[in-house]
Formats: structure tokens, sequence, C-alpha cells
């Protein structure tokens, strides 16, 4: 299958990508709706840094000293371009398992000792103080460097042979992983003292990695709790907007007040406090944040994570748009959703946008593989394209 073609168009002195044979398309968009991390919001600082110190924070029960980072924004971002990651706590997930699997013998052969003895009823608090205690006599030093680059390796022989990976994929190539070196039941154990999936307060990991995105403040006001491991501000706090204001007004008079919203896997709460005023110009009717539907319904409520089409039809049948709805996202989730949501109803387009991504070329080469209809830097680009879409 060959590669489809793209025009060039020079938006505010930035190049914008379009497919052939989308202006057409693009002419006849009404609605448009926005994923809000790494397209509304820059999150550089703050959950690929949630990811790396959930995995070094669990990571540290068992190790001593460590070599440089466990964990890499370029096995983020590869994570992200699988198709399935949308959810931040699936990547932290798999990123500690594999962790887990790259450790010294030494130190997987007592953290297995000391697992068959530990109850892990109780505070989960009190259960990571008594097992790093119990383990800190003769901690190990490891280091990850060549572990990091064997991920990425395995991922892309993987990727190219299925297209789309998932939690569950990867989950049975670390199987496959620990079979080789006779850790499966290691594995097991290790995942045990995860508890993923899982609710807040019972899950180590997601406990640790929300304790750290959303600190003592967001902790309180989203689950009604005091923090067991964190209690300074959230790594939000580091966010910033990535939409202008002028982008939004200029949205405003091309498609109307209400016809642009939302549809994000984070929460609204958090959303709102980084955007600030510019959260007003959103639909709010409209706006999915499946965060939200996760915690208040459980983890049930994952299974209509992108890329399921869900967050798009909810947002539409508050919209209500004539004629074509564009989806603006920057991960392969979002292009995917878009293509799922096509096969119910076929008046989706997708923008991929990828100047906040710390691997935008490899970005701009899955969005042209696999045939965006748009592909531009940043979401502010959108209203000068769309006027020369509509020939204005």
């Amino acid at each position: 299958m060959s590669k489809p073609a793209y025009n060039a168009l020079e938006v505010n002195g930035r190049s914008v990508s379009i497919r052939q044979g989308a202006k057409q398309s693009l002419a006849n968009v009404d609605a448009v709706i926005f994923d809000c991390d790494g397209v509304l919001i820059d999150i550089r600082e703050s959950y690929n840094v949630a990811i790396h110190k959930t995995v070094e924070y669990i990571l540290s029960t068992i190790l001593g000293d460590v070599d440089g980072p466990i964990t890499t924004d370029a096995q983020i971002e590869a994570l992200r371009l699988c198709g399935g990651f949308n959810n931040d706590w699936d990547t932290a997930y798999v990123l500690s398992e594999w962790a887990f699997l790259n450790i010294p013998e030494e130190c997987v052969g007592r953290f297995s000792e000391e697992m068959l003895n530990l109850e892990m009823d109780g505070p989960l608090a009190d259960l990571v103080n008594l097992l790093s205690n119990r383990l800190k006599v003769g901690k190990c030093r490891a280091s990850f460097q060549n572990s990091q680059k064997e991920f990425l390796e395995m991922l892309k022989g993987v990727v190219k042979a299925k297209k789309q990976l998932d939690r569950y994929d990867v989950d049975a190539m670390m199987d496959e992983a620990a079979a080789k070196k006779g850790m499966t039941k290691q594995l097991q154990q290790f995942r045990r003292l995860l508890g993923y999936p899982g609710r807040f307060g019972e899950c180590l990991l997601v406990t640790v990695f929300e304790e750290l995105y959303y600190g003592a403040e967001g902790v309180e006001i989203l689950y009604g709790k005091k923090p067991s491991f964190f209690s300074g501000p959230g790594l939000f706090n580091k966010e910033r907007p990535i939409v202008e204001e002028e982008t939004l007004m200029k949205l405003q008079r091309i498609l109307g007040y209400s016809n642009f919203t939302i549809a994000s896997g984070r929460d609204r709460w958090s959303a709102k406090k980084v955007l600030g005023k510019l959260f007003e110009y959103f639909n709010q009717r409209a706006a999915v944040f499946l965060a939200d539907e996760v915690r208040l319904i459980g983890t049930e409520a994952q299974k209509v994570g992108k890329p399921d089409p869900y967050c798009l039809f909810k947002s539409v049948s508050y919209l209500l748009p004539d004629r074509n709805v564009l989806y603006v996202g920057d991960s392969a989730e979002d292009m995917l959703v878009t293509k799922n949501a096509n096969e119910i109803m076929n008046r989706f387009l997708f923008a991929g946008v990828y100047a906040s991504c710390s691997t935008p070329d490899l970005k701009v080469e899955y969005f042209m593989e696999n045939g965006a209809d748009v592909i531009m830097p940043t979401v502010n680009e959108l209203p000068e394209l769309l006027l020369y879409a509509k020939g204005c």
C-alpha cells in the first residue's frame, strides 16, 4: 500500500501538510473536537515526569542506587505510537514491569522471598515501608541504559507485525521475556505488588501516579482523601497552555460560539486549572473527560477509553454538527479513534499535531504513513487552515 500524498501550506511561517483530496472535506467542517494533552496543553513536564517518577518510586522499594534514569521519554513516545496507550497508568505499568525484569538477579531473589511472607492487607504506605525496610540491607545497584534500547527494539519489531498494541499485548510480551529469564513467578509477585488495574488508595501504581500528578490539593478535591506518599504540589502545576486565545477567538468567528469542545482522557478539574479563562471558550456541555468517568464509575470505564470512539460520539451528540467533524490530536490513539468512529459514522477527519512531542519526526512519519488528513505543528495553525479550505 503506497503512502498518501500531501500538499504543503505555509501558515504563520510554519508548514502544514494537507492530504491530497482532503481539502473539500475540510471545507465542510462545521465542528471541531480537541484532545487536550499535547494539543491544548503542554504535558512534557507533567505526565511524562509522573510516569518516570512512578516507576522510579516503585522500583526504589527493591533497588538501591541506580545509574542514570530508569525510563526515558523515547520509551513513552514509542508506547504512545502503539495505538493502545492513551492511559498513562498503562504506560507506567508496562515500563515498571520491564524495569523489574532487568534488575540484578540477587535483587529479584530477595524481593521474591520477602513477597512470599508479605501480607497485602492494610494501608499502602505501610506495605511499601515494610517491604523497603526488609530489603534495605544489601540493596543492589542497577543500570537500565541497555534495557531501554532493548525495549524500543522489541516494541518496534512487534508494532511492524501487528500495527496496534495495547497493555494486554505488551503484558504478553513481558510474560515471554520473564519465561526466558526464569522470572515468571517473580513477575507475578511484582504485579501483585503493583495491584494494577485498581482504584486509587487500593492500587499502588495508580495511587503513586495520581499523588505525583495532582499533589495534595488535587487528591483531596478529586478523591476526598489525604495523600499517602506525596504531600507536595502536583506536577500538573508545571503545565502551560499551547493554544492561544487569539486562536480560539478566530475559531468562534469561523465555526460559531458553541461548535468546538474537548474530548480527552484527562479530568475536567486540572484542565480548567491549567487553561484558566481559555477553558470557557469550549462548549462545556459537549466536553468529555474520561478520567472523571473512570474515577466515578471504576476501572470498567477504561474499556471506552481511546481508541474506542465513545468520547467522539458523546461529544457529537451535544454539538449536533450538520456536516463534518475535525478531531485534533497528537497520538496514535487519537488517530485510531477517528478511524474507528468513521466505521460507524463516516464524517470525522483527523488533524495531527506534533510540536510538543519529544520525538516530532517520528510522529510526523506516523501520521503521514497512516493517512492523517492534516499534519500541523500546533493547534494554533488551525483557523488559517480552515479559512484556506473554505476558500476565504
